[in-house]
């Protein structure tokens, strides 16, 4: 008997301690799927949205992606931009306040600063460099997609209802950047690209349309859990039902501004780089994004 009870809580301990060093860090218990849940908060009430990761399909982006959400980097931000028909809404830049006069009572999360003051700085799984010999990582992330000349061996993921993408604001600038190349055959070298493919820094955007469509522009690197469907529906459901309380038509719930942005863009210098944000006029808060699996 006591055999037995001693090997059970041995079981237990090497349990314990597996989960525990799988928490401490993404590399040490890595799966083709991670798993984030992103919780939403709408005039008080929170909606948990439960999604599966593609780590075979968009390596990079899943990993930069599962960096700023293990780091807290979302916690509190807000959709900065809500397109009333229903197609998609963005995030992953802002936090909003109502008393802010500047820029619709958006406040930008400075990105670069941002990341420095992490502990793991170090361990940023940099994808994108200003040079070829790697000597300067621009913390930006590298476009699995095929406008980029990336190609994805099983198919790239499709838009879906609730699916994420990751986004890079629209930049006319023609610097270049360097990437490793994606065929094994060339592993270490690095290939020249244009920077505004590869810009991408914490922005992705959530699509609320029900049909499915490829985006050749854009990395979708994540889907809905089919137990989170309802709950999506039940957000649209209650920004819908606000609305009609609240607002003679669909457009008043959102006011449009002009945004200066990419201040802190290594290539935009002493340019103005604008962009125009329907921002949501009852909050729309991103109140945690938590890694569950890796």
């Amino acid at each position: 008997m006591f055999g037995k009870t001693l090997k059970k809580i041995t079981c237990c301990a090497l349990a314990a301690v597996g989960a525990f060093a799988c928490a401490g860090t993404m590399t040490a218990c890595e799966t083709s799927h991670p798993e984030v849940q992103i919780q939403i908060e709408f005039n008080d009430t929170t909606y948990k949205l439960n999604y599966k990761l593609y780590r075979k399909i968009a390596p990079s982006t899943v990993e930069h992606f599962l960096w700023l959400a293990d780091n807290g980097y979302y916690d509190g931000l807000c959709v900065h931009d809500y397109d009333v028909s229903g197609s998609k809404m963005y995030t992953g830049g802002y936090t909003y306040s109502a008393e802010e006069s500047l820029y619709g009572g958006l406040t930008y999360k400075k990105y670069y600063d941002v990341i420095a003051t992490y502990s793991n700085y170090e361990k940023f799984p940099t994808s994108v460099w200003r040079n070829s010999d790697k000597s300067n990582p621009l913390y930006t992330l590298v476009g699995e997609f095929d406008s980029n000349d990336f190609t994805v061996e099983s198919d790239a993921l499709q838009e879906s209802f609730g699916s994420l993408t990751m986004y890079y604001t629209s930049k006319t600038i023609t610097d270049s950047v360097y990437v490793p190349y994606q065929k094994k055959s060339r592993k270490g070298e690095m290939r020249r690209v244009a920077y505004k493919y590869n810009s991408a820094t914490s922005m992705f955007y959530i699509s609320l349309t029900e049909t499915d469509k490829t985006n050749a522009g854009y990395c979708t690197f994540a889907t809905l859990k089919s137990g989170s469907v309802d709950d999506l529906e039940d957000l649209q459901a209650a920004i819908n039902e606000y609305i009609a309380a609240n607002y003679d038509e669909k457009e008043d719930f959102v006011a449009k501004e002009s945004v200066i942005v990419d201040k802190d863009d290594a290539f935009i210098g002493d340019r103005t780089n604008t962009a125009t944000y329907d921002i949501p006029q009852e909050p729309i808060i991103i109140k945690s994004v938590k890694v569950k699996k890796y």
